[in-house]
């Protein structure tokens, strides 16, 4: 079975954990429907990791710098369809596992416990100090418990801005900057119109 995009990892956190943790908050599955931020993953040792990252509806983009160029991966979870897109290459595949609905009830299903940790304050990269409500998840993922912090911002429709996990022993932090709850441009979620399959995949275009 083909590994879920990285940034797919990411929506469903966002999609269970913004605006309503474990039915203690009004159920909103894909917190904000649209948003635009940039995701700064905060990694061992200092480095971090920025992620420009778009929501529209169903429809998810992010865009990564890598080493001489850069990558963007749309996701489409009504069509299940994902595309990587680098200079001078497409890839598409289909999500795996299950379709949308499925995924967020299997997921919602894997949350053990929420805890409320109370008020906090979470002041971001780009300057701005969110008033947020504390909460601690605790989740089953491939038969392992795992916690995850959640610092959710009351003035942004509870929208996750500081996120921290344990990985591999070690704690990774994940924050959110510029954060816009306007509609991103429909254009910035179309595909090119030529797009290969990803290499070993059947079914697809090579």
């Amino acid at each position: 079975m083909t590994a879920m995009p990285h940034s797919l990892k990411w929506l469903l956190c966002l999609c269970l954990l913004a605006g309503g943790l474990a039915g203690q908050r009004p159920a909103t599955p894909f917190g904000p429907t649209d948003y635009s931020a940039v995701m700064v993953i905060h990694l061992k040792g200092g480095a971090t990791q920025r992620m420009a990252i778009a929501k529209r509806g169903m429809m998810w983009r992010s865009r990564i710098a890598i080493p001489g160029h850069t990558m963007t991966e749309l996701i489409n979870l009504k069509t299940r369809m994902a595309y990587m897109i680098m200079p001078g290459m497409c890839m598409k595949h289909a999500l795996p596992n299950l379709p949308p609905g499925g995924m967020l009830a299997q997921a919602q299903q894997n949350h053990a416990q929420t805890v409320d940790l109370g008020p906090a304050t979470v002041t971001t990269g780009d300057g701005k100090t969110y008033a947020c409500e504390h909460s601690r998840v605790t989740y089953t993922v491939h038969g392992k418990k795992q916690t995850m912090d959640v610092y959710a911002a009351k003035a942004l429709k509870n929208f996750p801005v500081k996120l921290t996990t344990m990985q591999n022993g070690h704690t990774v932090t994940v924050t959110y900057e510029h954060i816009h709850l306007t509609p991103p441009a429909a254009s910035l979620f179309a595909p090119p119109a030529h797009c290969g399959g990803m290499p070993g995949m059947p079914g697809f275009p090579h």
